[in-house]
């Protein structure tokens, strides 16, 4: 996503929008997020269970998300 496309995300005197929130913050979050996914990547592939879901699909621990897991 470019910096283009995340500021068209946030509307400007949205009330859900953090008053400080700006492109750098949104930028160490979503580096955050991918720390978390890989170290949830990292846990899950040993289980037998995600190693057959990954056997289906060559993507899937590209696209493997953690939903709200915040570590």
């Amino acid at each position: 996503m470019t910096s283009e496309e995340i500021a068209s995300l946030i509307a400007e005197g949205d009330p859900l929008t953090p008053p400080d929130w700006n492109e750098e913050k949104d930028r160490f979050w979503r580096e955050h997020l991918e720390q978390v996914r890989q170290r949830c990547v990292k846990e899950f592939s040993s289980s037998p269970l995600y190693q057959a879901r990954a056997e289906k699909d060559p993507e899937y621990w590209n696209k493997f998300s953690v939903g709200r897991v915040t570590l």
